[in-house]
């Protein structure tokens, strides 16, 4: 990965500079998009770009590239790099600021990211959770604003977690990288207020609608430690089963039948699309 973009110039890795008077450094004044190359495909790219503009706008920033100027940008990068499975992270700023706080033009960094494949374990056997009592700022905007994950990520690693789940002492939102989602009675629930649009989530959730009833709407601690199944989802994660929060199992521990039936299905669906767009691209 030798190679980044920024603002619209692809840079070697070594000579890529952003000056320090940038908001995104001095204030954490910013948004994001992660998603993930597979076999050499910007998966969901579409989705990410929009999740994006969104973003922008909610921070009240302005993407400075139309979506065409920035799938250019995001495919020339993925064959300069040869980029076969990886993830790429798009950062843009507040800019360079004379006064460290109001913002001006904005940067826009897009750079590959090596991406560790989850433990095989964590789909066979489901995954544990932490939970922390934390509401995001403008939580449907995917800004820059870290801390509280990034602090905790100690503690999710010392004691076996996968992820960090927020609530507000009686709702559950999100985890600190991921969606969140349990499964009651042949119900899924998931969150619609007050949580990031996340774009695995939006896609399993198509694909769940033809499966069992889905709710939008929030849920307690008390729902979510009585739920039948609880799943994160998320670029890197995929469709993950969760059968541990803290210290307590979720029911009996075990992988659920529509966890199973839903991450097999959504792998299908990303199969399907890698295949559409390559025939996009032979055609």
């Amino acid at each position: 990965m030798n190679y980044v973009n920024i603002n619209g110039q692809l840079t070697q890795n070594q000579e890529a500079k952003i000056h320090i008077s940038d908001l995104g450094l001095r204030r954490g004044y910013g948004a994001f998009e992660f998603f993930r190359v597979l076999r050499g495909i910007p998966v969901f790219i579409e989705d990410h770009l929009a999740r994006l503009e969104n973003s922008a706008q909610l921070i009240e920033l302005v993407v400075p590239y139309s979506q065409a100027q920035l799938e250019h940008f995001i495919h020339e990068l993925i064959q300069v790099n040869g980029l076969e499975r990886a993830g790429i992270q798009m950062v843009l700023t507040g800019g360079y600021s004379e006064d460290a706080f109001t913002p001006s033009e904005p940067n826009l960094i897009i750079a590959p990211i090596s991406v560790k494949p989850q433990p095989e374990s964590h789909y066979t056997q489901g995954s544990k959770i932490i939970l922390y009592q934390n509401l995001r700022e403008l939580a449907q905007a995917k800004t820059t604003a870290y801390v509280t994950a990034v602090k905790l990520s100690k503690r999710v690693k010392a004691e076996g977690a996968t992820e960090v789940v927020y609530h507000d002492g009686n709702y559950v939102t999100e985890g600190g990288r991921s969606s969140l989602c349990i499964i009651k009675n042949g119900t899924l629930i998931t969150a619609k207020d007050g949580v990031l649009p996340g774009i695995t989530r939006m896609h399993m959730l198509g694909l769940a609608q033809q499966l069992l009833r889905v709710e939008y709407r929030a849920f307690t601690l008390e729902e979510l430690f009585s739920a039948d199944e609880v799943i994160l989802t998320g670029a890197t994660r995929e469709v993950m089963p969760v059968t541990r929060i803290e210290d307590k199992l979720v029911a009996g521990g075990q992988v659920g039948s529509y966890t199973k039936t839903l991450m097999k299905a959504f792998r299908e669906h990303v199969e399907a699309y890698l295949q559409q767009k390559a025939q996009e691209v032979s055609s």
